[in-house]
């Protein structure tokens, strides 16, 4: 009994100090003081580092392991996804296709097709290393505010293969399900409405604003694909464990045992260090090398 409510509270805790840094980011630090341009980049550099923090307690939720009741956790995730621009819905959805269909069509940046031009790709592959992942993610909903009768033709969009044909069923299962089409719609409306109300109160610095919003996709663009880079596309459950400092693994919410998440992913982030000094595995490198090792660019399909 101790441990789970010692765990409620540091989730509530964490909680607190993620929504507490939104509010400043959206308009009440400049309400509140006034701030040098030094002081400013101090701003936009505590959204980037606070980003996997925000994230992961968004992503506990879409697991429903964060305090562990659907009707807690859905809205607290929606909130954070609201703040981060990423509606929830969406990226729950894209998250369990992940694991379910781990390096899927989608979901290997990083692949170069023998007797694809390098250079083009390389570009591309850069921008969604870089931003791109972030940004994809914020553009993808808007198609759920069309009738939801031009669901299926939208997802036309997305070509076609086997993996593709599951994610699309999947996908138009669950985007023409009303109540989630509407939840989804109405995080849309509130991010629309939240940012317009941020620019508004940051007035002519609203580039802070804009400059924090950037800085986190950029952080979790660069986070999306980093534990499966240059892994084989046969993967399965597989994914790198990496080695990060204790107090650096709060910030990454112990992100940086990404394998064992896959391996299990009805463990919580609490749990994760447990299980994988259980399993004696290894470690895979650093955290922080997995993601610098991306910046080697697209490789060809037989070099992965």
């Amino acid at each position: 009994m101790r441990f789970f409510r010692r765990a409620f509270e540091l989730e509530t805790a964490l909680l607190a100090i993620v929504l507490g840094l939104a509010a400043l980011q959206f308009g009440l630090l400049p309400a509140l003081v006034q701030i040098s341009p030094k002081e400013l980049v101090l701003v936009i550099l505590i959204a980037a580092l606070t980003a996997p923090l925000h994230y992961g307690l968004m992503h506990e939720t879409m697991h429903g392991h964060l305090y562990g009741d659907e009707r807690v956790d859905r809205p607290i995730g929606r909130l954070l996804g609201i703040l981060l621009g990423l509606p929830w819905e969406t990226m729950r959805f894209g998250h369990l296709a992940h694991h379910s269909l781990n390096r899927h069509t989608f979901d290997r940046p990083e692949v170069l097709n023998p007797g694809e031009p390098r250079a083009p790709a390389a570009a591309i592959y850069y921008f969604k290393l870089v931003l791109g992942h972030g940004l994809s993610y914020t553009l993808m909903p808007l198609p759920a505010l069309l009738p939801a009768s031009t669901t299926a033709r939208v997802l036309s969009l997305m070509g076609s293969g086997p993996d593709v044909e599951q994610l699309r069923a999947a996908a138009l299962r669950t985007f023409t399900n009303m109540r989630r089409r509407t939840a989804l719609r109405l995080d849309l409306v509130a991010i629309f409405a939240l940012f317009g109300l941020a620019l508004w109160f940051w007035g002519e610095s609203w580039p802070v604003f804009v400059g924090c919003i950037a800085a986190r996709w950029s952080v979790l663009s660069l986070l999306d694909n980093a534990p499966h880079y240059g892994m084989p596309l046969d993967s399965g459950l597989d994914a790198r464990n990496t080695s990060l400092p204790v107090p650096a693994r709060w910030l990454v919410m112990n992100g940086n045992y990404h394998g064992i998440h896959h391996r299990a992913p009805q463990l919580s982030w609490r749990e994760l260090p447990g299980a994988f000094t259980q399993s004696n595995a290894p470690t895979q490198g650093s955290w922080f090398a997995s993601i610098a090792r991306q910046f080697r660019g697209p490789l060809l399909l037989e070099d992965v």
